[in-house]
């Protein structure tokens, strides 16, 4: 090769790309990247209705209750119009004398009418339902560990018209026959289940015979022998305990004498003459004057499955008492106040559902007992448990609850003592019976007492448990205007009417947590035509085909507004959460 050779010729310069093509497939990757990331992964969704309230808000407002200051949520319709920012009225509510809410803490809803909704306390917070995440992949990939699970919050197809997105919570799973009693879920393996009721599960109702029955009551009574109350898991419960009465939003119970409708909850002495118990204010004070002990306990308003979040006006009017209830506040001794402590000093704790009493006994060196009265007022020892010695003037965080057939003790968020199913549990044949189904005969009672122990209890709440009503029947006329085939039939799922929820195909059972104004699983009384055709359908479950996902975050909640005219575009940040 010579000096004269030609070289290569470098560059740097490179190919003008096209632009606008370039961006063009850019967008158009990204809407595909979007499609696929919401069809398989995450998608969010809107509330529609207050099926799920409290936890879960639909279209609804805001309000401060005049009496005893609580703020509260309350549904609203589509029909509503607001005014002002006072009040509303109009539409179909006109007619209908207006939207009454009642305060979930005192009861109180203006003398039993509509004038607290015109009251200068009602303010305009969201009237958007609550915008929700649901993941998708989990339910799709399926199995024993990314499956759906009882207690989740689920979104799926509305198994009545095929297209509308229902959001509830998942309580009955496949492969197992379900019956909600006394507002409890009840469930066995369908495999465990003798073979004639399963066969009679098996078979659709005839239609038009409301009076029939699946099951003889011969067959219900064996049939409660394999059931086992299904208890809820923590994180679930968390979010279903409901506000029965908050002692820092005492009400003015003045009002008590001039508003005989007027039945707020309040804490009274149990015993005859003056007490040492003071709960007058927020800080309920125990400051012992004999050696005695006593009590207060919580009166006025029963505990029932009454939500706030409904119309007064639409609420059945047969509300049940809720047995299943929580007493949680914050301890502080004060026995540095006595020269010498006596060895019998307790904060004493009673807990009652219908006729079964349980009775806690916290002394002062951290010995925890429980125990039954039983007859002639003997007592039965159920449990014991050992937590710290009290120190003067240090706080313990104190939760005591009744929760499906099972009472416990928490301290400082550790459980001390609990019962054990030999010591406590349903008796499901009389549960069975009409009385008793309906939480008719289990009222609660909540008990505070102390001996010889200066005390202050501060932030003392009662909540009570969701009730999964069986008290309903399917409806004359179906969402889609058709005479239904099983009008006035009890509900699927409901007390003497099991429902068997197949594994081939899958079945699942879904309620809301508004059981008294939910249309779920017990109340689907039409179907689509695309689960028509499939020619499988079983009235009450959502089938596992029509499962969308988990609803997993609430990422925009109902917002404020700028003012009266304006949307709701303030973000509520405080109630962004993960849901339970």
């Amino acid at each position: 090769m010579t000096d004269n050779a030609p070289k290569p010729v470098i560059t740097t310069d490179m190919p003008k790309p096209d632009g606008i093509r370039d961006t063009i497939e850019s967008i158009v990757v990204a809407f595909i990247l979007a499609f696929v990331f919401r069809a398989f992964v995450v998608e969010a969704f809107v509330i529609p209705t207050g099926s799920m309230a409290p936890g879960l808000y639909g279209k609804h407002s805001q309000h401060r209750c005049a009496v005893c200051n609580y703020s509260f949520a309350f549904g609203i319709r589509e029909s509503v119009r607001f005014v002002n920012s006072n009040y509303f009225q109009k539409g179909t509510l006109e007619a209908d004398g207006g939207f009454s809410i009642r305060c979930p803490n005192c009861g109180w809803n203006g003398d039993g009418n509509s004038d607290l909704n015109r009251s200068s306390e009602t303010r305009v917070v969201g009237d958007s339902g609550d915008r929700i995440l649901v993941l998708k992949w989990p339910y799709d990939v399926g199995g024993a560990l990314l499956g759906p699970k009882r207690w989740d919050v689920v979104v799926f197809k509305d198994p009545q018209d095929g297209d509308t997105n229902f959001i509830k919570r998942l309580i009955g799973l496949p492969g197992e026959v379900l019956e909600l009693i006394d507002g409890d879920v009840y469930s066995a393996p369908a495999k465990s289940i003798p073979d004639d009721i399963r066969a009679a599960l098996s078979k659709p109702p005839p239609p038009g015979n409301p009076d029939f029955r699946r099951l003889t009551p011969e067959q219900e009574l064996r049939l409660a022998k394999h059931l086992a109350i299904q208890r809820k898991t923590k994180i679930a419960q968390d979010s279903l305990w409901i506000v029965h009465y908050d002692h820092d939003f005492r009400p003015d119970l003045a009002l008590m004498q001039n508003n005989p409708g007027f039945n707020p909850p309040y804490w009274r002495s149990t015993g005859d003459g003056a007490s040492d118990w003071d709960a007058t204010t927020p800080v309920v004070r125990f400051s012992p004057k004999s050696d005695k002990e006593q009590w207060i306990e919580l009166a006025g308003r029963p505990v029932q499955d009454v939500y706030a979040y409904n119309d007064v006006g639409m609420i059945p009017s047969n509300p049940v008492n809720v047995g299943d209830v929580r007493l949680k506040f914050v301890f502080f001794p004060q026995y540095d106040k006595l020269t010498t402590p006596p060895t019998d000093a307790a904060l004493l704790l009673a807990l009652r559902k219908g006729n079964d009493e349980f009775d806690l006994r916290i002394q002062l060196d951290g010995n925890v007992i429980m125990e039954k009265p039983g007859d002639r007022g003997i007592k039965r020892e159920l449990a014991r448990g050992k937590t710290t010695a009290f120190a003067s003037g240090k706080p313990l965080d104190i939760e005591y609850e009744n929760l499906d057939y099972r009472v416990a003790l928490r301290i400082n968020g550790e459980e001390v003592l609990a019962t054990r199913d030999a010591d406590y549990s349903p008796n499901l044949p009389k549960l069975l019976e009409r009385p008793y189904r309906d939480g008719r005969y289990s009222q609660a009672a909540i008990l505070i007492g102390a001996k010889n122990l200066p005390l202050e209890l501060r932030h003392l709440t009662v909540h009570r448990d969701v009730f999964y009503r069986s008290d309903c029947e399917l409806e004359s006329i179906s969402p889609t205007g058709r005479a239904n085939p099983y009008a006035r039939y009890p509900g699927w799922g409901t007390a003497t009417n099991p429902i068997l929820l197949r594994d081939n195909p899958i079945d699942y059972f879904c309620c809301g947590d508004n059981s008294p104004q939910s249309k779920d699983s017990r109340m689907w009384s039409d179907v689509c035509p695309l689960l028509i055709n499939r020619g499988d359908y079983q009235y009450g479950t959502v089938p596992g085909d029509q499962m969308i996902g988990q609803a997993f975050f609430v990422y925009w909640p109902g917002g404020y507004r700028f003012s009266k005219d304006t949307p709701a575009v303030i973000p509520n940040v405080g109630r962004m959460r993960i849901i339970r």
